[in-house]
């Protein structure tokens, strides 16, 4: 619902959907009858005033955040007071308490682990740029670092440089060398010891 001539309010990618709830177009507010007081309107996650005719006009928005696209969004609670024959008075109580949904990308470890250091009482997504992959000792002292990490994505630097070209495979390679061929392929670089490992764990697991 918005004002007349009003543009639609901009949304998290994951509400787009429900902005037109069953591909109905929007409603304004001058459809609101007039002896209405007070119009309270779902759906959408955000908190917003729409607008104030004949009275107040809100999306009173969730509680909680429902995914990483509703990160640092504040979350609010409508107390109306509504009374006969006078104007609903509404107040934004915005909820302080619980954890935040927190998105971060970080330049490396080292602002990596001084971020969550500082930001302790958060739900975090976070982004680790870096030249190589990520190895299992860097991963455990993330979380070992944060207990509210909730994924790690890996941004390797020079992901663009992957050759586009075809290669012939050599299938008589050990499994082990084919899969390090597939790994350089993908990546841009040989896979290390720890990942090496865990793959010689999974093979071994598969051949039982």
């Amino acid at each position: 619902m918005v004002p007349r001539g009003a543009e639609l309010p901009e949304e998290p990618a994951d509400e787009k959907p429900i902005l037109h709830v069953g591909g109905a177009q929007a409603i304004y507010t001058d459809n609101i009858p007039p002896q209405i007081q007070y119009t309270a309107l779902g759906h959408l996650h955000r908190m917003h005033r729409v607008g104030d005719h004949p009275g107040p006009v809100y999306y009173s928005g969730s509680p909680l955040s429902y995914s990483f696209g509703e990160a640092n969004q504040k979350k609010y609670v409508l107390l109306v007071d509504v009374q006969p024959g006078n104007a609903a008075e509404v107040r934004e109580m915005e909820l302080t308490k619980g954890k935040r949904l927190l998105r971060k990308r970080a330049q490396g470890m080292e602002e990596a682990l001084a971020w969550l250091s500082d930001n302790p009482n958060a739900l975090v997504e976070l982004t680790l740029v870096t030249d190589t992959f990520l190895t299992a000792l860097e991963r455990r002292q993330l979380n070992a670092a944060h207990a509210g990490i909730v994924a790690i994505i890996p941004e390797v630097t020079h992901a663009d440089r992957l050759s586009t070209h075809s290669k012939q495979i050599d299938l008589t390679q050990s499994m082990e060398d084919l899969f390090r061929d597939y790994f350089q392929h993908e990546k841009g670089q040989a896979p290390n010891d720890d990942i090496m490992q865990l793959f010689t764990e999974i093979l071994a697991q598969e051949e039982e």
